[in-house]
């Protein structure tokens, strides 16, 4: 599950297709040529899928944008009605559809829940139609396995790595639901819900393949050379996950601002082991 090499490699990314070089109208998938590629930095992934959206945006606009233009005119819809002066069954009608929804959310938080849902939630869903509820949720019960494997690969690197990707979640909980109000919670579960389900789909992953790249333009900014495998993309994602659920506590007591404070201090103390204390951090060697 883990890669054996501690250096840091080139990422793997999903193979690509693309049409054959002479003209002609459009080809078949028998008719399409596979090749595999890979790319060194953050930036070249980044302008590949620009380019790819921008040369697909009808296909796009169709299958995500107009669905997400009609979300958030049902959000605008249900953050206009006041609930203050709902009465009877009608109010925690109103108030649920507001939370699930994220309409109570501000507007990067509403439009990232709307991305995961019309993404990964979509595929979720397609998936329990297809294979039924219990075994979808039965592939959430491979994580034990995959926490004892990262966990005997990193050794004690392990606990402090998911400490501070916890605290990053803890962070961006705290962001999201905007200052830690319950009926915004939702944002943080279906983000959480998403990260690990792209997890179980192994390390050919875009999520691994994109982590892997920014981890490297860092660490060479850094000028330093810091291992990164599979177990650490594992642990940093299944960390961040536990963040944005354990953030809900914060949400229950009404703390404004306790995502931040608990979030900074496992993300500082655990970025002080990790690099100062030398956790498997070396300085380039000219």
């Amino acid at each position: 599950m883990s890669d054996s090499s501690n250096g840091v490699g080139y990422p793997y990314v999903p193979v690509r297709r693309e049409s054959a070089s002479d003209p002609g109208p459009p080809r078949t998938r028998s008719g399409t040529a596979t090749r595999p590629r890979e790319f060194e930095h953050t930036w070249e992934l980044v302008y590949f899928y620009l380019v790819n959206g921008f040369k697909n945006l009808k296909r796009l606009l169709k299958m995500f944008i107009i669905p997400l233009a009609i979300a958030m005119v049902i959000n605008i819809g249900l953050e206009s009605i006041p609930t203050y002066s709902l009465y009877g069954i009608l109010k925690p009608i109103v108030l649920l559809a507001v939370a699930v929804t994220a309409s109570y959310n501000s507007l990067i938080p509403r439009t990232l829940y709307w991305i995961v849902v019309f993404t990964v939630g979509r595929k979720i869903f397609y998936r329990i139609r297809r294979e039924g509820f219990g075994p979808t949720l039965r592939s959430f019960k491979e994580f034990p396995a995959v926490l004892r494997n990262s966990r005997d690969s990193l050794g004690q690197k392990f606990w402090v790595a998911t400490a501070a990707a916890a605290g990053a979640g803890f962070m961006a909980a705290n962001f999201l639901t905007r200052n830690n109000r319950f009926d915004k919670s939702v944002v943080t579960v279906v983000l959480a819900i998403a990260i690990l389900d792209t997890l179980l789909k192994g390390h050919r992953s875009m999520f691994f393949t994109a982590i892997k790249l920014i981890h490297k333009d860092l660490a060479q900014l850094a000028g330093k050379t810091v291992a990164f495998t599979d177990a650490h993309v594992y642990t940093a994602g299944l960390g961040f996950a536990l963040g944005l659920v354990g953030n809900l506590i914060f949400a229950v007591l009404k703390s404004d601002l306790g995502g931040y404070v608990l979030g900074a201090v496992l993300l500082l103390l655990g970025w002080a082991l990790l690099h100062i204390g030398g956790l498997g951090v070396n300085r380039h060697q000219n």
